[in-house]
């Protein structure tokens, strides 16, 4: 893969790692709290003012300075020129009262660690007058424990071109008019500009043709350039050492300690430097429109992440892709030894490629130069020494989609999604981009997730140092001591990863995973609820058809296929925490405490051919088939366990067994379970609003031993309003739908008026407001009737029968008559 018309070799400061005594990338840099850099105001004398400058401030010049401040004192032997903001306003003040030269004391109440130092540049009398910004000024002073006089103000515009003395070196830099960057948010509102050690120094250097100077060496120590501070550490001995210089020649105002978020090697986790080196760097200016219409295109999770690369490809120009490490792919460039300059065409670069792929890329430091150039060039091979610098490994990152899924056949580009952590944005997500789109014209992915960072439980980073490290395979085996750290297995750690927000940091402990295995625990619970009560269930032929399924279990399809419709979007948009929400809820609480409670006993009372029963088990078997998948894709041993125990066979379209869950494609939700009228929907609402109303009641008997389960009670209910007590008086006539039934009591009796309730003496009542609904008045009593020994509900026909006296009609019948309701089947497809 060849960026063709954007690589190429120069001289540019770039991020310098003098630990690794590499070139880095931005994607390379880790930004650590609590670093503190000495930063400095400072003072350089002006000697001429440019054509813009007022006629009325040129009185001040003999003793006029600029102010700057900086937190790198070690550029100042680089200066090149101090820019300003052409359209801030900057005044000339006069330095009044400054205090004496030395420490002062803590003022921030930090232990010590804001101690300033007032320098002797505030006693200069060749520099009396300063140029700072005016919104500063106020500021300036309290910092500097100076009156400031304000004698006059002008435009940053009309200081352009003026000119100072350097503080340390006797050479002569210009003010100029720099961008953006420079505001009155901190500092004097001038800026100390060194080309060759910033990005922004570097720009406003090219646009006036500043030198760029970089006067320091691969460990970070300055060179013979920088005169007496040569061999010195600039991030050490070099950097206090030149701050001394300038108090020495009377050009430092402040020294203090300042804490700040500084450029960190994420490997040596040692500070950087920005310096100029020679480099390969690929251009972005040709195509950057084209990556940001890229970016456009592509779907982002979370959404926010496309307004974060958006931001850093508009600001990038160049990539610097080279690297000077001894391990990596290595550029295969030649120099002439003679002349520097470089070798690399399309057919030296294809002979290299061809040894690569032969010998590996370990090749190009073994071989001698004749061998890796091709036959054209190998009677100069005495006139070429071969590159040490290596590429970018965020470049040959960001070229997988090229190594990959354009050659392998099982793959098609671009990729359906990419995922990583948040922080490739800068990283893996950009140099895919950037590369793809130089060469393919659009970006290598569809789509593009990215996730937070794991913590502990108390939300600390997890480190070696810390000892809060936790290992996925310990959680899924367990530890040496099985009963302090007990192997979850993996269903339980990917349900974990299922359950959180990984768009932000996440938490894990051994609490949370606890947790964690008790919901495992109940949805293996729910599916073993629906197994174990289709043992003797033939879908083919015990199917009940829609329209004959009672009122309960045409709303329990309902709530399955709206809870299927939303987990199918949680997937599809890649929001699994809802998925966790949504099963959790739904198996684990929804079935469990409304639909399976209710069902227990037409399945375990009911004759085994009984329509109730039948008609209950075509409602758990659309729930196994669904749920079982609905979960393969987080827990993919549980479903696959579930369906390796299906008590009945499930079939593909071509008509042969599905032997395994994986293979049976996602359940596809029939039209008419969602086909409940809204009227139906909103009953069905209230009438759980009821329920809960009507458990609070029974709770209340139960608490006063009126009742000890709820089947020993009667419930009596009573509204105002009409349309409600209608539906209810109907709810009441016919099994499973029976009131007695949904609310697992032995009776329901329903009053015609509130009154009419009110009056009735009754010790257990409640008066409760539904939502859109009006009143509901809920009276528990004693059931009636005597206990029946099978089915446990009480029943006034309970000693009715002389064969079986201790049953009540409904059991008599299922155990003396075997009687059978014919129904209609249909098959499930």
């Amino acid at each position: 893969m060849v960026l063709k018309g954007h690589i190429y070799r120069g001289k540019k400061p770039v991020h310098w790692s003098p630990s690794s005594r590499t070139a880095l990338a931005e994607a390379e840099l880790e930004y650590p709290e609590g670093h503190t850099s000495i930063s400095i105001y400072a003072a350089f004398k002006i000697v001429d003012v440019g054509e813009s400058f007022p006629e009325n401030l040129k009185m001040f010049l003999p003793r006029l300075g600029v102010a700057i401040w900086t937190t790198t004192p070690w550029t100042i032997p680089a200066n090149a020129g101090v820019a300003v903001n052409d359209k801030l306003v900057y005044a000339v003040v006069q330095v009044h009262e400054p205090p004496e030269t030395g420490l002062v004391e803590d003022r921030s109440g930090k232990g010590g660690k804001n101690n300033i130092k007032f320098g002797s540049g505030l006693h200069n009398p060749d520099i009396q007058y300063l140029v700072v910004a005016l919104d500063l000024v106020e500021a300036l002073q309290s910092k500097w424990h100076v009156k400031l006089e304000v004698k006059g103000t002008l435009l940053g515009s009309e200081l352009e071109h003026s000119r100072y003395t350097h503080p340390l070196f006797q050479r002569e830099c210009p003010v100029v008019v720099g961008g953006n960057y420079i505001t009155t948010e901190s500092g004097t509102g001038l800026v100390h500009t060194a080309p060759g050690h910033g990005q922004e120094d570097y720009v406003t250097g090219q646009k006036y043709n500043l030198p760029m100077f970089s006067p320091v060496d691969d460990e970070g120590n300055f060179t013979v350039e920088a005169g007496d501070f040569q061999g010195m550490s600039v991030l050490g001995d070099g950097n206090m050492a030149v701050v001394e210089a300038l108090q020495k020649a009377s050009h430092l105002l402040l020294q203090e300690a300042y804490v700040h978020k500084y450029p960190y090697d994420w490997r040596t986790k040692k500070p950087t430097i920005f310096r100029a080196t020679e480099q390969w760097f690929a251009s972005v200016e040709g195509f950057k429109e084209a990556a940001l219409n890229a970016i456009a295109d592509v779907d982002w999770f979370p959404p926010q992440g496309e307004n974060r690369i958006t931001a850093m490809v508009s600001g990038r120009s160049d990539w610097c892709i080279s690297r000077q490490r001894t391990w990596g792919v290595p550029i295969p460039v030649f120099y002439n030894v003679n002349t520097g300059e470089p070798l690399m065409t399309q057919e030296t670069i294809s002979h290299v490629q061809e040894i690569i792929r032969q010998k590996g890329s370990d090749a190009w430091w073994y071989l001698e130069v004749q061998d890796l150039l091709p036959e054209e060039f190998r009677k100069e091979a005495d006139q070429y020494i071969r590159g040490n610098d290596t590429m970018d490994v965020w470049f040959d990152s960001g070229s997988s989609w090229a190594a990959v899924l354009k050659t392998r056949k099982d793959l098609k580009w671009p990729a359906d999604v990419y995922l990583e952590g948040s922080d490739q944005h800068r990283g893996w997500f950009q140099s895919s981009l950037l590369t793809s789109v130089a060469v393919q014209g659009s970006a290598p992915y569809k789509k593009v997730l990215t996730h937070g960072f794991v913590l502990d439980e108390r939300g600390l980073k997890m480190s070696k140092s810390n000892g809060n490290g936790i290992d996925p395979e310990v959680v899924i085996e367990g530890g040496k001591n099985q009963k302090e750290a007990p192997g979850y297995g993996a269903d339980v750690l990917r349900l974990w990863v299922a359950s959180v927000d990984y768009t932000g940091d996440v938490m894990i402990g051994d609490r949370i995973l606890k947790q964690m295995s008790d919901i495992y625990r109940k949805l293996r619970g729910t599916l073993r609820f629906l197994l174990s009560n289709l043992h003797n269930f033939n879908p083919e032929l015990d199917t009940i058809q829609y329209e004959n399924l009672p009122m309960i279990d045409k709303y329990a399809l309902f709530q399955l296929a709206n809870v299927m419709d939303e987990i199918t979007e949680s997937y599809r948009c890649y929001h699994f925490y809802k998925f966790y929400q949504l099963i959790q809820k739904f198996a684990v609480v929804d079935l469990s405490n409304f639909y399976f409670d209710t069902a227990k006993d037409r399945l375990y009372v009911g004759g085994t051919k009984n329509f109730t029963r039948r008609s209950c088990q075509t409602v758990l078997a659309a729930h196994l088939l669904c749920l079982v998948r609905a979960i393969a894709p987080v827990l993919p041993h549980m479903a696959e366990d579930a369906w390796q125990h299906l008590p009945f066979s499930h079939l593909l379209k071509d008509g042969s067994k599905c032997d395994y869950v994986f293979e049976s494609g996602w359940p596809l939700i029939e039209d008419q379970w969602r086909s409940l009228s809204a009227d139906n929907v909103e009953y069905w609402k209230a009438l759980m609003q009821i329920r809960t109303e009507v458990n609070k009641v029974l709770e209340t008997a139960r608490g006063a031993k009126l009742i000890g389960a709820s089947l020993d009670a009667k419930v009596l209910l009573s509204t105002a309003n009409e349309a409600l007590l209608s539906r209810l008086i109907q709810h009441t006539k016919e099994d499973p739908d029976k009131l007695c039934r949904i609310f697992i009591t032995s009776q329901v009796e329903i009053i015609r008026s509130i009154e009419e309730a009110k009056s009735l003496d009754i010790n257990y009542t409640g008066i409760y407001n539904l939502e859109g609904q009006g009143d509901l008045w809920v009276g528990v009593s004693k059931a009636d009737g005597s206990k029946c020994e099978r089915c446990w509900n009480y029943s006034p026909k309970v000693g009715f029968f002389p064969n079986h006296p201790s049953l009540c009609e409904r059991c008599h019948s299922v155990i003396c008559e075997g009687a059978e309701i014919k129904y209609q089947t249909a098959t499930v497809v």
